[in-house]
Order: C-alpha cells, then structure tokens, then sequence
C-alpha cells in the first residue's frame, strides 16, 4: 500500500481506538457541527421556558434564612404569572415571594431568569456547578451560546485557528486540550465569584450572583488562539476589523490583553466572560507547552498507558521503512500530533514520502 493510499494522506484516520474508524472528519469540523446543533436545536425549543433561580432579596430588618418560598410565580410589579406565560417567555425574569416559616409573611423574594430548556440545565454557575456540585456543567456550558453573534464569532475563531492546534497536537490531544481550555476558563469564573461573594479586594473578583449563569465556548477558542501563538508565533493573520495584518503572537496576545484589561481595570459589562477567556487562555498557555499531561483525560474510556499488542516483524523494504512502520508513524501524527515523533520517525516519513514522489 502507498503513502497515497492511506488514511492520513487524505485528512482521514487510519482507524485507531476512540471511536476514530467512525471519525470521517476533523475534531474541529464536529465541535463546529455540535456547538452549531445545539443552537439550533435551542431555537426550537425556546417555548418551553424554565424558571432558574438567580438572586435573591430579603426585605431590610428581615432574615431569610429559614424562609419558606411561595409556590406562586409573580411578576416584577407584584401580578400572579401563570405557566404558560412562563413557557413563552424565555430570558424574561419572574419572582417567588420569600416567607416567614412562622407568620407567613414576606420577608424577601427569590428572583428567577426564564431560560431555554438546554441552557436551563447546561449553563455553569458557582451555585449549580460548585455548591450542588453538578460537575458536568464545566463541559456542557461551552456548547451553549445566548445569541447568533456569540456563536458566529466563537466559530468564526475555531475555525480559523481550530486546525493548526488539531495537526500540531493529533486529534485525540487536541480534543482534551480545547475541552480543558474551556474547564479552565470555567474554574477562574468559579474562583473569582467567590472572591467577589466573600468581599475579598483582589484584582478581578467578580461582583455578580453566584447564580448568574456562563455559558460559550470562547474559553476553549481563546485557548487555541493562545496555543496558535506558540506553534506559530511568526504567521501573519489578517484582522477582520480593521482589516490589517499582523503576527499570530501580536494578535493572540494583544487579544488576551484586551480581554485581561475588562477584567481587572475597566470591569465592564463582560467582566465574567472575560474571566473564563482569560482562564482559558492561562490554560491553552500552559497545556500546549505540556501535551504530555492531556493523554490520560479519556481514560474513563480505557487506560491510556496500556501498551497494544506488538506487532509481527516488518518485511522492509529497499532503502526505506516498512509499510507497517509508515503506517504506524502516520498514526502517531494523526493522534499524538507532529510533535510527538522522534528524528528517526520524521527522517523515515519523509523518505518515504519522496519514494511516492518519485
């Protein structure tokens, strides 16, 4: 069989564990298609309201503590709202009112944002993904997008950037390095609400609900912006607006910069996205710099470090390497990235792709 003939030679895997012999297209190409589904699936879905609690008041003088909450839904003037207006209401916010277990009188009041059923159950907080420890929400959080503009630009960058990580890293090393990219940005969000929530002046600390909901994959993107600029820091890339152009590493790290200086100085109305971009970005910095320490994320699918079974002895061939070591190299390329082979599997790879050509 020639190089030309297998797999890898036209963008496809050579059938490898993970599900690859069902993988026709790049990690990058599904995580498009995914985060694109989800959004229209939401769209469909959006008449199906769910009131999620984000705040909540007490009256001054009064405790909440032990307070009981009405059943009934009300409206920010004070009117019963029923549930079908709830339903067809998504992004509009309703209360409940807060009573005393005793005297059953009101105290305070729990307010609740109406959200679409996915991002209802998938959105990230600090009170559903750390105080109830819904864990799963640190993934789930970064295929949700709150509008057509955050998708558009979110994809727009995986895009452009997506497949020079998926190459440099292999697919299966890129897949947990963009999904630990976006954990990251999850968990600086996590770790700078509750500073704010606890009063702590640090830089940063966000002053918002603990509540308040995260969603997008921009932590995962601005991670494979970060790590563009370390594989290819010197490549000239070509800003939309202004449309002039400039090195990967000046964009990356200007665009990082920006993201920093809302976050720590301005303070302005993104100032919690901007924490998981930037926790994203600290997270592509430090992964594409250790690709090593992302082999075993899908162990609970099997055990990484399990050596298979060794193969029969290579029929060589005249000046070269043999079929099997070829395809074993283009393997490795196709799962653990270019920069996992040796000198030896390079020197090898690329005689034998000059046999093709000649």
């Amino acid at each position: 069989m020639g190089i030309a003939d297998r797999d890898y030679s036209r963008g496809r895997t050579s059938g490898g564990d993970f599900g690859s012999r069902l993988r026709l297209l790049s990690v990058t190409a599904w995580l498009l298609i995914i985060n694109i589904t989800v959004f229209v699936i939401g769209g469909f879905i959006t008449n199906s309201g769910v009131p999620v609690s984000v705040a909540h008041e007490a009256i001054a003088g009064e405790s909440i503590e032990n307070a009981l909450v009405e059943d009934q839904y009300l409206s920010a003037g004070g009117q019963p709202v029923s549930s079908e207006v709830i339903r067809k209401n998504t992004g509009s916010v309703v209360m409940r009112r807060l009573l005393d277990p005793q005297t059953r009188q009101p105290v305070g009041r729990e307010i609740y944002q109406i959200m679409a059923p996915l991002t209802a159950y998938g959105h990230f907080s600090t009170t559903k993904g750390f105080l109830r420890l819904e864990v799963w929400r640190l993934v789930t959080f970064q295929f949700l997008h709150a509008s057509m503009t955050h998708i558009f630009f979110n994809m727009l960058g995986l895009w452009i950037f997506g497949g020079i990580v998926e190459q440099y890293l292999g697919s299966r090393r890129y897949l947990a390095f963009y999904l630990m990219c976006g954990i990251c940005g999850g968990l600086l969000y996590l770790m700078l609400n509750m500073l704010g929530f606890a009063n702590i002046p640090l830089p940063g600390s966000l002053k918002v609900g603990l509540s308040t909901p995260l969603v997008g994959a921009s932590a995962g993107v601005f991670g494979v912006i970060i790590a563009c600029a370390y594989i290819a820091p010197n490549t000239v890339v070509r800003l939309l607006f202004p449309p002039i152009p400039m090195k990967m590493k000046t964009f990356a790290y200007g665009y990082l910069l920006i993201a920093a200086a809302n976050l720590l100085v301005i303070k302005g109305a993104n100032q919690g996205g901007d924490a998981a971009h930037v926790g994203g970005a600290l997270g592509g910095y430090f992964f594409i710099r250790r690709p090593h320490l992302l082999r075993d994320f899908f162990d609970v699918f099997g055990n990484s470090t399990k050596q298979g079974p060794k193969p029969g002895r290579p029929v060589k061939r005249m000046g070269g390497a043999s079929d099997k070591e070829i395809d074993r190299i283009l393997d490795k390329v196709n799962t653990q990235g270019l920069h996992s082979l040796s000198e030896g599997e390079k020197k090898a790879l690329r005689k034998a792709t000059e046999d093709r050509r000649g």
